[in-house]
């Protein structure tokens, strides 16, 4: 009843080419693609969105990352269950309703409307049995006689089906659809199966708005359901950013063997596209890396490892990382150091990765000048605390950018996440302050003359350092 694993039915000839090995016409993969569509889809679908609005944004994504000509959503029954004070037909929990489409024949969007679960088309099957559908061909759209007559006489030769699931349970369906033939390698159909989720999940997060509208005189009740709202979002983005880094461990990994030659001699040509290889990957697993430090500390996940930390050794560690993107850019590094060495007692790894992100985000929107990270410590009334302070002569930002610079997603200028970075790097660094008992603000910044940015820390104490030893422990997890 379901295309095989590879796309096709025994005996079938593959045809097509992986949509994951592609590039378009400004260079950018399908992967690369699919993973820009992802994140600024996920920052999207956080805006008070309605069904349609929800719907309409998943599959123009769709779209654009697959080069689909047609999309459309349906679901099934209440979506989420309705709440007890609006009352709804028991009937209407068994059919599929259209939410939106683009690009699908009329009369065939009309006659998914009210479908039952036993109508012999793949959107009904899907729904009913809960597995995808991948149809790469027209032979294979034509074991449903009555959705494949109108879809190919639109033009159209290949589908694919995924349930639509959200908090465990199957909400409804999302099609696509292409002219032609399609192989759907791993990589494609795992993608399209992640926007069936994001879709539920949009939606579901539509309804809930509704929902609370209408119940707020019980507060308790709005409260838990945003609540999961939430959750569901942040764990999404932790699950897609674990299955995103796995691939491009190994991308990186083959890489780098075939940069050290092990599998034989390459020409300067060829070393050359090497390194653009590993330059796009570093900078995707930089993305990858963020969204997991937003998911881990949106979801509450995020714990903190207090060690003795000598603070010398975790700025030469992370100038180290950060000081060949500033000399591929003429840029220079200046660190000022307090006299004597001092030790922190805090979290290592947490500290190198706010450094690293501020540090870049510094070299990232610099043209020229200088870049200095200066420490200085405070000790009022026996209490310790140390500030770091990072200067760049970039291109600054107006009062109202300001505002706005911690918040998820946000980029400079353009304010979107199309651009060359996940627009998380700051968000992560101020929350990673926080948790550490510090800080993160923006001390001065003018368009055209540069930013200063003001972290502060606690010095923390060995007391504290046992604690969290004890805590790790109990809890059994490994202190690095």
């Amino acid at each position: 009843m379901f295309a095989s694993t590879d796309g096709h039915l025994p005996g079938d000839p593959a045809q097509g080419t992986p949509e994951g090995n592609t590039y378009n016409a400004d260079g950018i993969s399908g992967a690369s693609r699919r993973l820009r569509a992802l994140a600024a889809l996920s920052g999207s679908l956080t805006d008070a969105l309605t069904p349609r609005e929800a719907a309409d944004l998943v599959e123009q994504k769709a779209l654009s990352a697959l080069d689909a000509t047609s999309a459309i959503v349906v679901t099934l029954g209440p979506f989420p269950p309705t709440p007890k004070s609006m009352q709804v037909d028991p009937a209407d929990a068994h059919v599929l309703h259209v939410v939106h489409a683009i690009g699908i024949p009329g009369e065939i969007a009309a006659a998914l409307e009210k479908l039952p679960l036993d109508a012999p088309v793949p959107f009904a099957e899907v729904a009913r049995i809960g597995e995808p559908l991948f149809l790469p061909t027209v032979r294979e759209m034509r074991r449903y006689p009555n959705w494949s007559d109108g879809m190919i006489a639109a033009g159209l030769g290949s589908a694919a089906i995924v349930p639509v699931w959200a908090n465990g349970e199957l909400r409804g369906v999302l099609g696509l659809a292409w002219p032609g033939n399609r192989v759907f390698d791993e990589d494609e159909r795992a993608f399209v199966l992640t926007l069936g989720i994001m879709c539920a999940q949009a939606i579901m997060r539509s309804h809930l708005r509704d929902a609370e509208r209408h119940a707020r005189d019980d507060a308790d009740v709005a409260r838990q359901i945003a609540e999961v709202a939430n959750r569901s979002k942040a764990e999404f983005v932790a699950t897609i950013s674990h299955e995103l880094r796995t691939p491009m461990s190994a991308v990186m990994g083959y890489t780098a063997l075939l940069a050290d030659e092990i599998y034989g001699p390459v020409t300067p040509e060829q070393r050359v596209h090497i390194g653009r290889v590993r330059a796009s990957g570093n900078h995707l697993m930089g993305l990858i890396e963020d969204l997991l430090s937003f998911a881990r500390v949106e979801a509450g996940h995020e714990t903190v490892n207090t060690q003795a930390v000598v603070l010398s050794e975790v700025i030469a560690q992370s100038m180290e990382l950060v000081q060949p993107l500033a000399d591929s850019k003429g840029l220079t590094m200046r660190v000022e150091l307090p006299s004597a060495p001092v030790t922190l007692y805090t979290d290592r790894r947490k500290l190198r990765q706010i450094l690293i992100n501020l540090l870049a985000n510094a070299v990232k929107f610099s043209k020229t000048g200088e870049i200095s990270l200066v420490i200085r410590v405070d000790d009022v009334d026996s209490v310790v605390r140390f500030r770091f302070e990072i200067t760049d002569q970039g291109i600054g930002m107006t009062k109202a950018e300001q505002t706005t610079a911690f918040d998820a997603f946000w980029q400079a200028n353009t304010h979107k996440t199309s651009g060359s970075g996940s627009g998380l790097g700051l968000s992560v660094a101020r929350n990673l302050a926080r948790l550490l008992g510090g800080d993160l603000v923006i001390s001065a910044s003018e368009p055209g003359l540069g930013s200063t940015f003001l972290m502060t820390l606690p010095q923390g104490s060995a007391e504290a350092v046992r604690t969290s030893e004890a805590e790790n422990f109990s809890a059994g997890i490994d202190t690095p």
